[in-house]
């Protein structure tokens, strides 16, 4: 795991009722608050994070899907879920900031 990918997880721990843990018997890393999962990391990648928001916040925030992405090539236009990757300690403040706002939808 990378540092990067470990400060990031550091980060989303001191969101009070967020758990970063394994998904049953998988390697898929998942972000929860209070067990309903907001987020996951991918698994194919080190720095890239799958999260669940609205269609109204990924227009606002004006969010793509990286164009170097793997993850998920045939996910609906309309999904909830958008990828984002991170390669900075500035992505990890832009990424906590949009889990936050994942966490206000549940």
């Amino acid at each position: 795991m990378s540092t990067l990918r470990e400060e990031f997880i550091n980060r989303l721990l001191l969101i009070p009722d967020v758990t970063v843990e394994r998904w049953k018997e998988t390697d898929l890393l998942c972000v929860n608050y209070k067990g309903k999962e907001v987020a996951h990391f991918q698994t194919n990648t080190d720095c890239e994070l799958d999260i669940r928001l609205s269609q109204k916040i990924i227009r606002e925030e004006r969010l793509t899907i990286p164009e170097a992405s793997t993850s998920h090539p045939d996910r609906a236009k309309n999904s909830r879920w958008i990828i984002q990757n991170f390669q900075s300690t500035e992505d990890l403040d832009r990424l906590v900031r949009l889990v936050k706002l994942a966490i206000e939808l549940r």
